[in-house]
Order: C-alpha cells, then structure tokens, then sequence
C-alpha cells in the first residue's frame, strides 16, 4: 500500500473516529466535496495547507495524519503519568526532574574529539 493510500485511511479512519461526514469535512476544510473522497481512496495527496487544514478539522496534527505515532498531551497514557505524579512524594518528583533535565539537554561532545557523546548521570 503506498502513501496516498495510508494517508486516505487515516483520514477516514479519523473522520468516522468524530462523527463527520465526508461533506461535513469537504466544507470545514474548505475544499471540493469531491476532494475528500478521492483522498481517502488514495488517488489524491493533499498539498501542505489543505494536509494542515484537513489535520486541524480532524483534531489531530500532521504527524498523526502521515502516520507518525504521537503521545498526546490528553490522552490516558498522560492522564495516568500526571496521576501517579500527584501521588509521588518528593525524592521521587526530583528524580523524575531530574530525568527529565537529562532527557532534554543537549548532548556534550567529549572533548577528545572522537565523536562521542558525554552523558550525564542521573542520581
């Protein structure tokens, strides 16, 4: 199956997950009532502006529409992290932040200049 088609059955499979008909959708997203079908059955690939428009009618970003896994920020996965967090006591929440600091800083070339990276350790 190639792209166009993957890319149509997200957007089916999304469209039908809220309820909207393709019209619905054709209107919403400003483009022909003809479009959409056509992209849900592969023939078509979307430009750029009408992929972010199509995303934004469909409540999901462009990632998820070219069918890159994303966590989203409401989903039950965060619910439940945000959760056991609340229940967490302190020495726990500053290893997670800690974690967390490791996850986002950039890595440090050594400075022997080998290419490898320096990794900090988290305690």
């Amino acid at each position: 199956m190639d792209f166009a088609q993957q890319l149509g059955k997200r957007i089916r499979r999304s469209r039908m997950d809220i309820g909207m008909t393709q019209s619905e959708l054709a209107q919403e997203a400003h483009v022909g009532v003809n479009y959409v079908p056509r992209l849900e059955r592969g023939e078509l690939l979307p430009s750029l502006d009408v992929a972010f428009r199509l995303a934004r009618v469909l409540g999901v970003s462009l990632d998820e529409l070219c069918g890159r896994s994303v966590v989203r920020k409401d989903g039950p996965d965060v619910q439940d992290l945000i959760g056991r967090m609340d229940r967490a006591d302190a020495v726990v929440l500053r290893k997670l932040a800690d974690v967390i600091d490791a996850l986002g800083a950039s890595p440090r070339r050594s400075s022997q200049g080998n290419g490898q990276v320096a990794v900090r350790r988290v305690k």
